[in-house]
């Protein structure tokens, strides 16, 4: 393991120049991320676009970049590394400065947390394991890891969405939609794109809670909020005056406009 870790600190510390944005994390509790102490044993990695337009694999915690001073026992010296690294994962491998840094089935570029390796969970989809991990998760479980990491870390509840969304194929929604058994396993004609719906005096949802949702003080499936309420994205509510929590969206009077796009 230390030889690994010094293979890899050298990938890491080649990279550090390239980064240089300031980290500004949305909680007070995070690790300091000078090992793997307190950080979640998997995360769920997402493809979404990077900077360039491309296609990316991100296997990250946080969007925001920091510079972390780790010890380095061969050269008996602390060094100053990024907690996030870049690299390419070719022919089922994937590698940063010539260094393996884990394993996947597509060709991609890939931005990797620092303490991680590339990998699949037991579903085939992926996931970034900690150095240290013995054992091989679900990517549901990889996710309900990564939540629990945000909500020890003191996430604010307006915050705890979003950062997740990121992070998980299908966002929030999905994982608890996946995590209750509630997705659907069987492919359905789509049905008609829904015009009207009931009048909605109130809304809520509960970011520490699995599908606890509720539309004028009743209990909705997060499955079923598209049958009362139109779905919207935060930059839409954002140009009508609007604002998000958790799923939920509202105008500037505070009442109910519609649930979140995923």
């Amino acid at each position: 393991m230390k030889r690994v870790f010094s293979i890899l600190l050298l990938a890491f510390c080649a990279q550090a120049n390239a980064e240089i944005s300031a980290y500004q994390g949305t909680a007070a509790f995070f690790p300091d991320e000078k090992s793997t102490h307190n950080l979640p044993e998997a995360i769920p990695c997402v493809t979404r676009p990077a900077a360039t337009g491309q296609p990316m694999l991100f296997c990250t915690w946080l969007t925001s970049t920091r510079y972390v001073d780790i010890w380095d026992a061969q050269r008996q010296q602390k060094v100053r590394i990024t907690n996030k690294v870049n690299g390419m994962c070719q022919r089922g491998n994937c590698r940063i400065q010539g260094a393996e840094v884990g394993h996947w089935k597509e060709n991609t570029s890939f931005q990797l947390s620092i303490w991680y390796r590339i990998g699949s969970s037991t579903d085939g989809k992926p996931v970034a394991y900690r150095t240290d991990a013995t054992r091989q998760v679900s990517y549901v479980e990889a996710g309900s890891l990564l939540m629990q990491f945000y909500l020890d870390a003191g996430v604010p509840d307006n915050e705890l969405v979003s950062t997740f969304d990121k992070r998980y194929i299908g966002g929030w929604v999905a994982w608890n939609q996946e995590k209750n058994g509630t997705a659907s396993t069987t492919t359905n004609t789509p049905a008609a794109p829904q015009s009207e719906w009931p009048e909605v005096k109130t809304a809520w949802c509960n970011p520490q809670a699995d599908d606890d949702c509720y539309i004028n003080n009743k209990k909705v499936p997060v499955a079923e909020l598209g049958k009362w309420l139109p779905d919207i994205s935060e930059s839409n509510a954002d140009q009508l005056g609007g604002h998000c929590e958790t799923i939920l969206c509202f105008d500037k009077d505070d009442q109910p406009m519609g649930y979140l796009l995923q």
